[in-house]
């Protein structure tokens, strides 16, 4: 577990040395956040970001021959890049339930149909799908190869979401009862898992070098 956290912090460096890109994508995330209309496109777009660039590093030969200098499993790998995926998604749905409920008394109700709570489940469960398809590709094929297939999971995932949000907000759906918003939470963390035993099962070494 201590190699795991030590890969997971590696990662979180790797996203603090790239200061103006991710302070651009960190305005974008708060700046949709003020709606829960459009909170999704700045989530989506964040979890892009993450999973493009931060765990698409090791792509970089010198990002990846120090990551293989280190003395870590393979599976260890696996599980570092999930712990930070994890860790992120649950970053920016804090990002979007603070910057919300800050805004909220500035601005007029319609502005926020959509409950805070089911927002914040249904964003996480959605990323925490893409996550669970995008991340083995990238780890198994590498983020170039990947690209296409990254690109149609995010569309299809952003378009579901946004759809869902723009019809709740306009009264055509129900809420969704507390119940299935706690559902979607464990929906999220067990295709998270499930991706990561997988991945782990097929992960190889010389693909992740390449």
């Amino acid at each position: 577990m201590r190699n795991v956290l030590l890969l997971c912090r590696t990662d979180w460096f790797r996203l603090a040395g790239l200061p103006r890109y991710s302070l651009v994508y960190l305005l974008i995330l708060a700046g949709f956040s003020v709606s829960t209309h459009v909170a999704p496109i700045g989530y989506i777009m964040a979890c892009y970001v993450l999973s493009a660039t931060v765990v698409g590093f090791d792509d970089n030969g010198a990002a990846g021959l120090f990551t293989g200098t280190l003395p870590v499993s393979r599976a260890q790998i696996v599980w570092g890049k999930y712990f930070f995926c994890t860790a992120f998604l649950l970053l920016a749905d804090g990002v979007v339930l603070l910057v919300n409920r800050a805004a909220a008394g500035l601005l007029p109700p319609s502005v926020n149909p959509l409950p805070i709570g089911s927002l914040l489940a249904l964003q996480f469960c959605g990323a925490a799908v893409i996550i669970a398809v995008s991340l083995p590709l990238i780890l198994l094929l590498g983020s170039i190869r990947a690209r296409y297939g990254l690109v149609a999971i995010y569309m299809a995932v952003f378009f579901l979401l946004f759809r869902y949000a723009s019809e709740a907000g306009r009264g055509g759906l129900p809420p969704l009862p507390s119940g299935e918003v706690s559902l979607l939470w464990l929906v999220g963390a067990a295709a998270l898992l499930a991706s990561a035993l997988i991945t782990v099962c097929l992960y190889r070494e010389h693909e992740y070098l390449q």
